[in-house]
């Protein structure tokens, strides 16, 4: 809106009273119909600047409003599996045969999911790659399916990857929502610093 301003024209003139003292009248360029019609004009200009302000405003509101969610990796055992330790620093790290955790993600509901990304280090590359996905479950239960998927291949590792459109939208009523981290094998120790969801709303 930086570009709508408002100019006022009339600038007021002050009567002076005496024998030698303005008189009252209609005409000339200081008598009262030129007075008021510049501050009618000003008003005119003033009521275009409004509408013009309420449109920016209504613009603005309008259309997808992007967010970013940032998670922490609080990572819950898995049966049968090994657990995700946590560092000094709040980083979840594996260093063991079976690594594998999972963790629930609170969506609103009705959003657009744009993209899903996982950043960590991971010292023995291709070697140890963790596998981090996004999923959705269907209330009460079922198999999860697989929204977003990430391979921590590199070291380090901060890889973002684009939600398919037709599974985007949340319905909160319907799934669950969840973030899970395999590591089959890490011969050195592999850290997962943290999630970021990116969603939009209208």
């Amino acid at each position: 809106m930086a570009d709508i301003s408002f100019d006022p024209t009339f600038s007021h003139r002050e009567f002076v009273d005496g024998p030698d003292g303005d008189r009252v009248r209609a005409a000339e360029p200081n008598g009262f119909n030129a007075r008021f019609g510049a501050i009618e004009d000003d008003l005119r200009q003033m009521s275009t600047v409004v509408d013009r302000i309420r449109a920016a405003i209504a613009a603005r509101g309008t259309g997808p409003v992007e967010h970013v969610l940032v998670l922490p990796p609080k990572l819950l055992v898995v049966p049968a599996r090994t657990n995700w330790t946590t560092t000094a620093s709040g980083a979840a790290q594996a260093l063991d045969h079976g690594v594998d955790g999972m963790m629930e993600v609170a969506l609103p509901d009705n959003v657009r999911l744009v993209s899903f990304r996982a950043m960590g280090q991971n010292p023995s590359g291709t070697a140890a790659p963790p596998d981090i996905t996004l999923s959705r479950l269907s209330v009460p239960g079922g198999t999860p399916e697989t929204l977003a998927e990430i391979s921590g291949d590199t070291n380090p590792y901060d890889k973002t990857t684009v939600i398919d459109a037709s599974v985007a939208t949340t319905a909160t009523a319907t799934y669950r929502y969840l973030i899970r981290a395999t590591v089959t094998f890490a011969p050195q120790p592999v850290t997962i610093a943290g999630f970021q969801i990116v969603y939009t709303s209208s």
